[in-house]
């Protein structure tokens, strides 16, 4: 038995890195998971090989998060096909690299529709079909850059600005919605090992050594994985009485 059996879940941002591992961790748990990103063709190779290997019913989809039309459309989907929506997880986000003194109004404008108010549309799309069958979970995946700022944020105003504002839409969000047992959360994760990371930290040493000191606790810095794993608490039943709540996941960056 899994501990998602019977469950249907929307995963944003699945074509990669933490979206894929997110499918993949409720695919196995036994739900059935509707993967979106804006190209669908990356998504659809993403979570074809995921089919072909274990034979998870992933279903790719082409969606703009911030688009309300899409996101109609995507939760539409899900009820036509499999009759419920249990799970929604807010994975999508971009980032504009660019500090407060040199962050352009449509810079700021762009992160905040994706990494906000994506998250806005997603709980007005899939509330009223959470309610239908007696609650759900909504799982945001926030940032320690919407908790603090250094090196949480990487020095992105926008970025760290929408990530405090999906944390107080979140709790917002968890208050409005809790007499209709849809529980809504955050997880806060730090550094997240991508190939790409490790390969940068492989070729400057002095950066492994930084992120020992700033994450003391092994492994230093997050794999995909572990966020999952926080994903597929917040999604089973285990967390019937947790709402509003922030899980950071960071390797002991925020504990100072």
């Amino acid at each position: 038995m899994g501990r998602l059996d019977g469950k249907v879940a929307i995963v944003t941002g699945a074509g990669q890195g933490l979206g894929t591992a997110i499918v993949e961790t409720l695919a196995r748990e036994g739900a059935k998971v509707i993967g979106t990103g804006r190209t669908p063709e990356k998504v659809e190779k993403a979570l074809g090989q995921l089919r072909d290997a274990y034979g998870y019913e992933v279903t790719a989809v082409g969606q703009d998060v911030a688009c309300r039309a899409d996101w109609d459309r995507v939760v539409a989907l899900a009820v036509e096909k499999y009759g419920r929506l249990d799970i929604v997880v807010n994975n999508a986000a971009i980032m504009a690299m660019q500090d407060v003194m040199t962050c352009r109004e449509e810079s700021f404008l762009d992160v905040f529709k994706t990494n906000c108010m994506g998250v806005l549309l997603s709980v007005q799309a899939a509330a009223p079909a959470m309610e239908k069958t007696g609650g759900g979970s909504i799982v945001n995946i926030d940032s320690i850059g919407g908790l603090v700022s250094g090196d949480a944020d990487g020095g992105d105003a926008a970025y760290s600005a929408s990530k405090g504002g999906t944390r107080a839409l979140t709790k917002h969000a968890a208050f409005q919605l809790c007499g209709k047992n849809i529980r809504v959360n955050s997880i806060h994760p730090g550094g997240i090992l991508t190939p790409l990371l490790k390969t940068v930290y492989d070729a400057t040493p002095a950066l492994w050594d930084r992120v020992k000191v700033t994450c003391p606790l092994p492994p230093h810095v997050a794999d995909p994985a572990d966020i999952a794993n926080g994903v597929l608490f917040l999604a089973s039943d285990e967390s019937r009485c947790v709402t509003g709540t922030e899980l950071v996941i960071d390797c002991g960056y925020m504990m100072k």
